[in-house]
């Protein structure tokens, strides 16, 4: 029988875990840190080199993360550390498709709007949906939670089978769908709270705050972030 993902005690047990090791995760945060911080010093979108090395840092620390969180011995070798960049370049070019899909479908009822106008009140309720998505704040809240829940779709769950080649369980992106079935909105609520709205919070907090200040609560968010997605992976391939 599968089990009802409870989203509270999902970040309860993150919480916990987070109070467990405090020392451990304090030196995390400072690598986040450490690594945004003299990214955005050195201008690393103004450098294709410094922005690719960036990439391979941010991608080695979350290598890093997970062999420390499942106790890999050793923490990283050739085979695995290979096998999850493939993994990863595969998830990240099918998340990039499906947002490009999601642009390019847009566009397309953009175009065929106009030929509705024989039917003023669907024309005019597509005409109300684009300008509220464009003109209005509330709007374009509503289009970054829909990005946020494609990306659920194409790149969190298939992030599953990622953490698998890491500590060497069933990495099909396949089983990541087949095991979060039964939970798939309560997963998308999750994340829309973990890379939507707590984002945001950070980011109203940082209209009052110094760079350093906000480099720092991103860098805790990183590591919260983190520790939910692992204990969320962990409620579905303990079963």
């Amino acid at each position: 029988m599968r089990k009802e993902l409870s989203i509270r005690q999902l970040f309860i047990a993150s919480l916990s875990f987070i109070g467990k090791n405090i020392p451990l995760l304090t030196f995390l945060t400072l690598l986040s840190f450490s690594g945004s911080y003299l990214a955005i010093r050195a201008g690393i979108y103004q450098n294709f080199l410094m922005l690719t090395l960036y990439g391979l840092y941010i991608y080695f620390f979350y290598f890093f993360f997970v062999s420390l969180y499942y106790a890999q011995r050793p923490l990283i070798t050739k085979e695995k550390f290979i096998d999850s960049f493939v993994k990863m370049i595969v998830i990240l070019a099918f998340s990039m498709f499906v947002l490009i899909c999601g642009k390019i479908g847009i566009n397309i009822l953009h175009y065929l709007s106009r030929y509705l106008i024989g039917f003023p009140d669907i024309y005019s309720l597509l005409r109300r949906i684009y300008i509220f998505i464009l003109l209005n704040p509330f709007g374009k809240i509503v289009l970054y939670f829909g990005v946020i829940t494609l990306l659920t779709f194409s790149f969190f769950i298939p992030g599953f089978a990622w953490i698998s080649t890491i500590n060497g369980r069933d990495s099909s992106i396949i089983s990541a769908y087949a095991k979060t079935n039964g939970n798939l909105w309560k997963t998308v609520l999750t994340f829309l709270i973990l890379y939507g709205i707590l984002p945001l919070i950070i980011s109203f907090i940082g209209l009052t705050s110094g760079s350093v200040i906000l480099g720092i609560l991103y860098a805790l968010l990183t590591i919260f972030q983190v520790i939910v997605f692992l204990h969320l992976y962990d409620f579905f391939y303990n079963e």
